[in-house]
């Protein structure tokens, strides 16, 4: 038997004292040395001398992770300089102040930017801290907070009486969240003679109305006094420090098999399915109502309870610190040459999804997309890669990365025509596009897989996406509104739906037209109009892929272009598109079009084809923007008349 290599990794906290640093780092010790990662723990000494001498320490190591705290300007070029690796973990809106959130706090903003940016990896306690990273750092992580369910299962002396107990979890730091819903507790009081606040803190409120039982928060108490307890309270108030909430107590509360009344803030929102493991509260009418129904219904309680048991399951200290050595271990220089291989499922089994790449010419951006797919947090997919013609070293370069691709290579036939034979080639019950310059989040696949099955029927699911550079720099977010349901109507008006970052079910796509190769681009927007005509589109709220843009991009802003988005536009509403776009709307967008086409034609010195495209704009959507616009076209097209009639 081969012995196990060993990644050594030194980490660095603020606090041992703190639950963050006992939840996200202490509890996975020895799952990760288990799994092959050995890790020393140091504290950040407060003295400037003694940290530099502990950054030194990591020459020694592997690898740092350090946890939570952001570093100034001196501390953090002395961790650059003596770390091989930087990983940083976090787990609360940290560039935020807590106290007052929506003011600017530059210090704070520049501390985190600063510690994002040097980092090799990050990973963030929830979708919302992720996203406030992924500005400043492309290679970032979810990981939630997990816990040990299994203590939940352990037996207890626990006495009841005929109190009906609501409990609260928490620390000083967050008492005034469970403040903020006074007036409901006070309401329930008055309503209920055998009701029971319970609060399990090191610090305390008292009700008028409602009896309350104060415990003292302790490791060695805390599970028996949320076991004893019948419905956990999650309030939470709304602002751009609480969204980035890990939602550990709602973990805590499910894994007690308790039915949870939350406010769907950040995560609760998914840790709580509403009418399912508990109920979503937005207003003090709502906290009553909701808890009161859990109060007079203990078959209710006791069957949202056990839903929550079994959703926390996934979150158990096992399966999240087994995912946490693995995020590490992608750095242990034992296994460098084998970490492309080992992220990726490589069995023969039919996979869920097809991931499915047309390329052409754009190997070293193809390298960068592979990656990305295998970086996925859902790894039951095929990678599937159409070649439309290429002649710089793409298949061998795929070759020598040794993962497991269906590759096809084809004579130069135009992109529609690629995508045409990925369906073919697909054997995933859902195939999900993604263009060999652009990039998959970690958790792309995840979500839009959640989203397809989460519907009863047939459904396409969508998101937005970040603009990067051709160094792969995110420079902005697309902010077009998505809209969900039967979206015929707003997608006729714009494009906001790319073949990029989606995701359709096979067999939709094997029974739809195929992407028209007469079209060198919007063949994806000219089908995605004909399916919205029959199948649901989900779009989601987060951003599923990352844009690239480049000299050589095919969807580049031109005349050319702009006229096929409108010849697309007509031809569908010409053909079928009546019935759901009303002529009025209709007239208008395609006269939009047409300004738009006359503006880029204006651009291009096409003077003659601005105007023609203004009139027929103008015609059809009078607006002052036109109305100015062909004048210039025809003032330039006058000049340009005369300047030629003075050369000849």
């Amino acid at each position: 038997m081969r012995k196990q290599k060993i990644m050594n990794v030194l980490i660095i906290i603020s606090n041992p004292t703190r639950a963050s640093y006992r939840q996200r780092i202490k509890v996975y010790l020895d799952i990760m040395r288990s799994n092959g990662v050995v890790a020393h723990v140091e504290k950040l000494p407060r003295n400037p001398l003694q940290r530099k001498e502990l950054f030194k320490k990591a020459l020694d190591y592997d690898c740092v992770l350090l946890h939570k705290k952001a570093l100034n300007y001196l501390n953090a070029i002395w961790l650059k300089r003596y770390s091989k690796i930087i990983i940083y973990d976090f787990d609360d809106a940290i560039m935020f102040n807590a106290e007052q959130p929506e003011k600017y706090d530059r210090k704070r903003q520049n501390a985190f930017k600063r510690i994002a940016e040097m980092s090799n990896m990050i990973i963030a306690g929830c979708p919302y801290l992720a996203e406030q990273a992924k500005v400043f750092n492309k290679n970032v992580y979810v990981l939630p907070t997990g816990l040990n369910t299994k203590i939940f299962n352990e037996e207890y002396s626990i006495t009841k009486d005929d109190k009906i107990r609501l409990v609260w979890i928490g620390s000083k730091s967050t008492v005034r969240y469970l403040k903020e819903i006074k007036p409901a507790l006070e309401e329930i009081g008055s309503r209920f003679n055998n009701v029971v606040l319970r609060i399990i803190c090191d610090t305390f409120i008292d009700l008028e109305n409602m009896p309350v039982e104060k415990k003292e928060w302790s490791l060695e108490t805390q599970v028996p006094d949320l076991l004893s307890s019948d419905i956990g309270l999650a309030p939470l108030t709304d602002n751009i420090f609480t969204r980035g909430k890990c939602g550990f107590k709602i973990l805590q509360y499910a894994s007690a098999g308790l039915p949870v009344v939350t406010t769907p803030i950040g995560v609760n929102a998914d840790y709580v399915r509403d009418n399912i493991s508990g109920f979503h509260a937005t207003s003090i009418s709502e906290w009553i109502e909701k808890t009161s129904i859990l109060i007079k219904d203990s078959e209710l309680r006791k069957k949202m309870g056990q839903a929550g048991k079994e959703d926390v399951a996934k979150y158990d200290l096992d399966v999240i610190g087994e995912k946490l050595a693995k995020f590490i271990l992608k750095y242990d220089p034992n296994r460098e040459n084998e970490n492309i291989k080992k992220d990726h499922n490589t069995d023969s089994l039919q996979k869920t999804v097809s991931v499915c790449i047309p390329t052409y010419n754009r190997k070293e951006y193809l390298k960068e997309t592979i990656k990305s797919i295998l970086e996925q947090t859902y790894k039951d997919y095929e990678i599937v890669i159409v070649d439309d013609g290429s002649t710089d070293g793409t298949e061998q370069m795929i070759k020598k990365l040794g993962i497991p691709v269906t590759y096809h290579w084809q004579k130069n036939s135009g992109d529609a025509s690629a995508r045409n034979k990925l369906i073919e080639l697909a054997k995933g019950r859902y195939i999900s596009f993604i263009d060999s310059d652009d990039l998959l989040l970690p958790d792309t696949l995840e979500r839009l897989v959640k989203a397809i099955e989460n519907e009863k029927g047939q459904a396409v699911a969508y998101g937005s996406y970040y603009r990067i550079d051709k160094n792969g720099e995110i420079y902005g977010r697309c902010k077009r509104k998505l809209y969900s349901g039967f979206i015929t109507k707003h997608l006729f008006k714009t494009i906001f739906i790319h073949a990029c970052g989606s995701m359709f079910p096979i067999e939709m796509l094997r029974k739809a037209p195929a992407f028209d190769t007469s079209l060198h681009i919007c063949s994806d927007y000219d089908l995605w109009l004909r399916l919205s005509t029959k199948y649901r589109f989900i779009g989601l709220p987060e951003p599923t892929f990352k844009r690239r843009r480049h000299e050589t991009n095919l969807s580049k802003a031109s005349v050319e272009n702009v006229m096929i988005e409108y010849q697309v536009c007509k031809r569908f509403y010409e053909s079928g598109g009546k019935e759901y776009i009303p002529p009025v709307i209709a007239k208008y967008i395609l006269g939009k079009k047409q300004c738009k086409a006359g503006r880029y034609a204006i651009k291009e010195g096409m003077y003659e084809k601005a105007c023609e495209l203004l009139n027929e704009s103008f015609s059809n959507k009078p607006s002052i923007k036109s109305f100015i616009y062909l004048i210039k076209a025809k003032l330039l097209k006058r000049i340009n008349n005369s300047s030629e009639g003075m050369h000849c």
